[in-house]
């Protein structure tokens, strides 16, 4: 039997998720915002059904929707599918402020459903591969963790204007903290729950934003762990790295040359893994949203990324912002529904 799954929002993310969908055999459907306001219905992709009327159409019978709209807009839409008890693929962040959180984490678990949010990197091989290597003790136990990502945002959609994008306005979910959420989703996901965080930002006249450019973050995890994470739109060129430090060796990760590389007293900066020579960026969403419509066969499958994850993510990147606000270290759980990004 065919599985339907209905698409909101068609930008950049949302366009990639149809055409994966499409390729995996999915019946497609979508509610475009754009097409809804301006009419662009030859934006939409063949074969795609397009639905006027989105409270209307979550009331349909779809297997799933997944929503790709922009992050302030996350919430209300996934409370208004979860209500009517549809399955659920969250694009990152899952919001820009906890209110909802907890009203769809008791929709989530009173429906019974199946639940990813697009944390597209624990699908990366070399992540896996990393992942297993700290499971199985390679390195010891984990002490420090550095993370790492940035390019510079006029770079980032050359065929579009980057002061207009979801990046440059507050309103919308931008700044690194939230956009590049997903250093501190890996964090969480190697090594646990943050209990402690302690951030400075910087806002750049150059890219006449409003909001904020690079960010510098420290957090100490339940584990005992620490971390630190910088994110940045100002980087030259695109660079993102990871490095795991244990008492026995040392794990790190280069995006761009798809390799892992281990450091012990024996070895220094020796390559133990590359990403398949068939490899590519979309190699990870595709294989996201496969999980996906297998735990809608089986949900019995454990997320790869729960909802669990997604809140925690945000909600360690909401206690960045005011630590940064405060100038102060603060505790993630000390953030709540009423908390809002200043600027």
């Amino acid at each position: 039997m065919t599985i339907k799954i209905l698409v909101i929002g068609t930008g950049s993310i949302g366009a990639r998720h149809i055409s994966n969908l499409q390729s995996l055999g999915v019946e497609v459907s979508v509610f475009s915002y754009r097409a809804s306001k301006l009419g662009l219905v030859n934006s939409i992709p063949e074969n795609v059904k397009l639905v006027k009327d989105l409270d209307a159409a979550l009331c349909e019978d779809y297997d799933a929707v997944v929503i790709a709209n922009r992050t302030h807009e996350h919430m209300k839409v996934a409370l208004n599918a979860a209500r009517n008890k549809k399955n659920l693929f969250i694009e990152k962040p899952i919001s820009i402020s906890l209110d909802g959180c907890d009203e769809l984490q008791e929709l989530v678990n009173n429906h019974d459903l199946v639940v990813e949010t697009g944390f597209m990197l624990r699908f990366h091989p070399n992540l896996i591969w990393i992942k297993k290597c700290v499971q199985d003790n390679v390195i010891g136990e984990v002490m420090h963790i550095m993370a790492s990502v940035g390019q510079w945002l006029p770079d980032w959609r050359p065929d579009t204007d980057y002061k207009t994008g979801y990046g440059a306005c507050r309103s919308t979910g931008g700044g690194v903290i939230l956009d590049l959420i997903h250093e501190l989703g890996l964090v969480n996901w190697f090594a646990g729950k943050v209990a402690d965080v302690s951030a400075m930002t910087r806002y750049v006249d150059s890219l006449d934003i409003e909001t904020e450019a690079i960010a510098q973050i420290c957090l100490r995890l339940e584990s005992g762990v620490l971390a630190q994470v910088h994110l940045d739109y100002i980087r030259p060129g695109y660079g993102r790295e990871l490095e795991i430090v244990g008492s026995k060796g040392v794990l790190s990760w280069n995006y761009t040359s798809g390799t892992v590389s281990l450091s012990n007293s024996d070895v220094s900066n020796k390559v133990v893994h590359r990403v398949p020579f068939s490899f590519e960026r979309n190699t990870m969403y595709k294989d996201h949203m496969n999980y996906f419509l297998n735990r809608l066969s089986n949900p019995k499958l454990k997320p790869a990324s729960s909802i669990e994850d997604s809140i925690h993510a945000l909600q360690v990147a909401l206690a960045c912002h005011r630590s940064s606000e405060e100038r102060c270290c603060i505790r993630p759980s000390e953030i709540n529904k009423d908390y809002l990004i200043k600027g």
